[in-house]
């Protein structure tokens, strides 16, 4: 069995098998930051056109409000959410490769399988969430009415940890039976778990949060460095966010992407050794 340090060493070494295929899905991430910047943008023009109407009425504010960008809104909403599923359909397939101990990464000619993945890692995360999510709506509105009742949203971050240690060995089950029922078989889930370890488990895990908060630092670092240099040069906000967004698309957050599901994949081979 490898040890822990092994397992986030690989997994940190993984990504640059195949730089262009890093790239390639940097480039979803990248158009995924763009969109959301130009949603942003479109969404505060809509709020200022909505604070400085004048008008009694909400209905009358809303008239006012340009229709493009509630539609160029829509789309690029619609847009992202497809992009979404891309990455997480990749993500999917890269958990698979490090349970199945490929070391090159998953390429993307079959960009429909890699969607329909995508729904799959979608939609067992969102129901391994919702309850913790619940409960976090009923803290923020407890909140509300009793001022600074902070034990239900103390509860909610408590929930939100256990069921997603669970969604990690969840998914891997999944992904390894190629059945969708498996990533709820909790009995199956948590033999495994308990057969790596349950130490070792939330070890493994803590230990690569721990790497990317590292890493996440000195990205920063060297963020900052590029953003005053390019502002010198450019001296535009929006220029300036659009290249930042571009930077880290394009490397960071697919690195970090991979990185993780790598890992993943690797707890759960040992799990079944």
């Amino acid at each position: 069995m490898a040890s822990i340090t092994d397992n986030i060493s690989e997994g940190l070494k993984y990504p640059f098998n195949d730089p262009k295929k890093l790239v390639t899905f940097g480039a979803f991430f990248a158009a995924l930051n763009i969109i959301f910047f130009a949603i942003t943008e479109l969404s505060v023009k809509i709020v200022r056109v909505f604070a400085v109407t004048q008008g009694n009425t909400l209905a009358f504010k809303f008239s006012q409000i340009p229709q493009d960008n509630v539609y160029a809104i829509a789309i690029l909403a619609i847009i992202s959410f497809i992009i979404s599923l891309i990455i997480m359909g990749y993500q999917y397939n890269v958990m698979k490769f490090s349970i199945d101990e490929k070391n090159d990464l998953p390429g993307f000619s079959n960009i429909v399988n890699i969607l329909i993945n995508g729904v799959k890692y979608f939609i067992v995360s969102l129901i391994y969430n919702i309850i913790p999510i619940v409960v976090l709506v009923c803290g923020v509105e407890l909140m509300a009415v009793q001022n600074g009742d902070y034990i239900v949203s103390i509860i909610s971050l408590i929930l939100f940890i256990i069921c997603n240690f669970l969604l990690i060995m969840g998914l891997a089950n999944m992904i390894d039976s190629d059945k969708f029922t498996k990533a709820f078989d909790l009995r199956e889930i948590t033999d495994k778990i308990a057969n790596l370890g349950w130490v070792r488990y939330v070890g493994i895990i803590l230990f690569a949060v721990i790497v990317y908060v590292i890493i996440m630092i000195c990205v920063g670092i060297i963020l900052m460095i590029i953003s005053t240099f390019i502002a010198l040069a450019v001296n535009q906000a929006i220029i300036l966010t659009a290249i930042i967004s571009i930077i880290e698309g394009l490397f960071i957050s697919p690195y970090i992407s991979i990185f993780f599901n790598r890992v993943y994949g690797s707890i759960y081979r040992e799990s079944i050794q």
